[in-house]
């Protein structure tokens, strides 16, 4: 299932170069889900050790229709390094979005990244007594957008899958437990 999340963006000086730093590791985050309920994520270190960085795209607001902003590993380089994943992308000058991108991230107008991903089966667990979600391995990086909100909720309903399943089986889990205990009891009275 791809997913989306949300980073800080900046420019730097000279030619029409974004940097940032879509993914971090090690720090949690809040995700709020579409019913109102909220669980916190961590993507740990190591979690890109094998991912798929090849051919991702930078776009405007995940808009996969209009032409990328910079796409890897031409225009745009990802560095995986201990503190997450950093981006440096060239932008080309002779694209009207691209010019109004990088003019509205340098005033500070915009200032928010999200990037999609997905996670293989067993990358992630969650903890509902903790209500903790741990990506331990993302299989690819789709794209990275810049975004004029920093609140996504693609990245809610994509997760909340995931989430939904998990507290569905914790639930069980307990239900199981009283229903043994019930006829344990049994046992022992008969």
């Amino acid at each position: 299932m791809k997913e989306i999340r949300t980073a800080n963006l900046e420019t730097t000086q000279g030619e029409m170069t974004l940097t940032g730093w879509p993914i971090v590791f090690d720090v949690p985050t809040t995700i709020n889900d579409p019913d109102g309920r909220t669980y916190t994520e961590v993507i740990k270190s190591g979690a890109l050790d094998s991912c798929d960085l090849h051919d991702s795209t930078l776009i405007y607001n995940h808009d996969e229709n209009r032409v990328p902003l910079a796409r890897t590993p031409k225009t745009m380089t990802f560095t995986v390094t201990e503190r997450g994943l950093s981006m440096v992308a060239s932008l080309a000058g002779d694209n009207q979005t691209a010019r109004e991108v990088y003019s509205a991230v340098k005033r500070g107008d915009l200032s928010g990244m999200s990037f999609a991903f997905t996670v293989p089966e067993g990358g992630s667990s969650y903890d509902p007594a903790t209500n903790t979600r741990t990506i331990t391995r993302i299989a690819k990086v789709y794209e990275v957008s810049v975004v004029p909100f920093p609140a996504y909720p693609q990245t809610s309903v994509e997760a909340r899958g995931a989430m939904q399943t998990a507290r569905d089986e914790a639930a069980r889990r307990e239900a199981l437990k009283v229903t043994t205990l019930i006829r344990l009891r049994r046992i022992v009275n008969d």
